[in-house]
């Protein structure tokens, strides 16, 4: 099992929402796929910056047994393999507390 935390903030919206989930909250093959997703994440990426204040901005925290390990990323650079996992943290999503 692997806690997974999403922060994502920015967009047009500005808003800043929180969701969380264990792997094993999802079905078998749901559960291995976002392992296996989580696994092949490269490094962070530099600090978001730029004209792209409308593009939402994800800060992904894999609790790891043997730390943690966050990566900060836009939507459009979320990958392929991330993307069901992702879809599945918005579905529990929720406004954040204050920063």
């Amino acid at each position: 099992m692997v806690r997974v935390s999403l922060e994502r903030s920015g967009g047009f919206t500005g808003l800043r929402t929180t969701s969380s989930l264990d792997t094993d909250e999802l079905p078998g093959p749901q559960a291995a796929e976002a392992l296996r997703a989580l696994e092949a994440l490269g490094p962070s990426s530099a600090a978001v910056s730029g004209p792209a204040a409308a593009t939402p901005r994800l800060r992904l925290t894999v609790h790891w047994p043997a730390g943690d390990r966050t990566v900060e990323m836009t939507e459009p650079q979320v990958p392929a393999a991330l993307r069901p996992l992702l879809a599945e943290l918005a579905k529990r999503q929720g406004p954040a507390g204050p920063a």
